[in-house]
């Protein structure tokens, strides 16, 4: 236990996405400090939904700020990872307009179909064209602070969110009191890894060389499922694939069936809150019971906390760091994503 993490090749990191992972809990606290003085230009009334626009880890942060939402905000919340935008997108729908870079192009592609439908907007971002735009158009927007990668600015983009939904009068304050409370415990989970043999090794040294199967439930833990797999493919080159329960029983349990030589390189990976509906504890129990002839790894992850919103965000910490233990094991830099980079040349070249 003593043993410390450079008895990894962490010279592959070498963009240290160690310390960008490690800052979650100062990126949620260091929110609370931007929007102290952050005043709204415009009052928002008479709206009947909420869509924020957003890909990647922008649109990440929009999912996890609308599950940490959904029982305190009465509008609909809906993340739009398109070029287009919905039909019933009008003059009373209010559009969080969240691209790290500002140049994110299915972003800017909905940013302006949003306009066209005389939408109230708020633009979230470091700044490019979307910012431009909001200051042409007088907008009010969230300046994000730049230097990470928009994947590991999750703490920023979801607390940022859920904090303006507040302060325009859409959640309650013990939303974001809960937010605020999971700041140390946070901290205190990301200081457990300086140890070589802490439980996120160990789960990312069973999994490094499968093909990780990830689910959630319905309620809460889709998205952390959701955001593992993204960071297992982002940090680790790793392919990974998520579903939720009880979606999972009524089709995808049956696909674990024929072609065993496939199956036998997969793990299956249950996330697992105390709080799941005991309808679908019993699902996943006997789920995992089924399928345990199909593949040789079953792995139950878990988080400890006092509120559900703890353990939601302990849950996503958690498994960004087996993310970033797999790709060390996998002998990768965790964070070039140059298939993603040399795509959007492509696509550049290409208009």
């Amino acid at each position: 236990m003593s043993e410390l993490i450079n008895d990894f090749n962490t010279k592959l990191d070498r963009f240290d996405m160690k310390s960008a992972i490690s800052d979650f809990s100062n990126q949620i606290n260091k929110s609370f400090s931007l929007m102290e003085h952050w005043v709204n230009k415009y009052k928002y009334t008479d709206i009947q939904n909420i869509l924020i626009l957003g890909m990647g880890g922008s649109a990440i942060g929009g999912d996890v700020a609308r599950v940490i939402a959904q029982d305190s905000c009465s509008t609909p919340i809906v993340v739009n990872r398109s070029y287009n935008i919905p039909g019933w997108v009008d003059s009373n729908t209010l559009v969080l307009a969240s691209s790290y870079s500002g140049d994110t192009e299915e972003t800017l592609s909905s940013f302006k179909k949003c306009k066209d439908q005389n939408c109230p907007i708020i633009v979230l971002s470091t700044g490019g064209r979307i910012t431009e735009y909001a200051d042409k158009y007088r907008l009010d927007r969230i300046i994000i602070p730049s230097g990470y990668q928009p994947r590991a600015a999750l703490g920023f983009s979801f607390t940022l969110i859920l904090l303006l939904l507040n302060r325009i009068g859409f959640i309650d304050d013990k939303i974001i009191s809960l937010v605020k409370g999971s700041i140390d415990s946070l901290g205190d989970l990301s200081a457990e890894f300086i140890l070589r043999d802490n439980s996120a090794v160990k789960v990312a040294d069973k999994i490094h060389t499968t093909c990780p199967i990830i689910y959630g439930s319905e309620d809460l833990t889709w998205v952390v499922a959701l955001r593992f797999r993204s960071q297992l493919a982002e940090n680790a080159k790793m392919l990974s694939f998520h579903h939720h329960l009880p979606e999972q029983n009524h089709n995808e349990i049956e696909g674990w069936t024929v072609n065993p030589d496939i199956m036998e390189r997969m793990s299956i990976i249950w996330i697992k809150d105390q709080d799941d509906q005991p309808a679908i504890q019993t699902r996943m129990h006997i789920s995992s019971e089924l399928l345990s002839s199909c593949t040789g790894i079953q792995l139950t992850i878990v988080q400890e906390g006092i509120n559900r919103v703890e353990r939601l965000l302990k849950l996503i910490h958690y498994t960004d760091w087996i993310s970033y233990f797999a790709a060390l094991l996998n002998d990768v830099d965790p964070t070039p994503v140059n298939r993603i980079k040399e795509l959007k040349t492509k696509i550049s070249q290409s208009n």
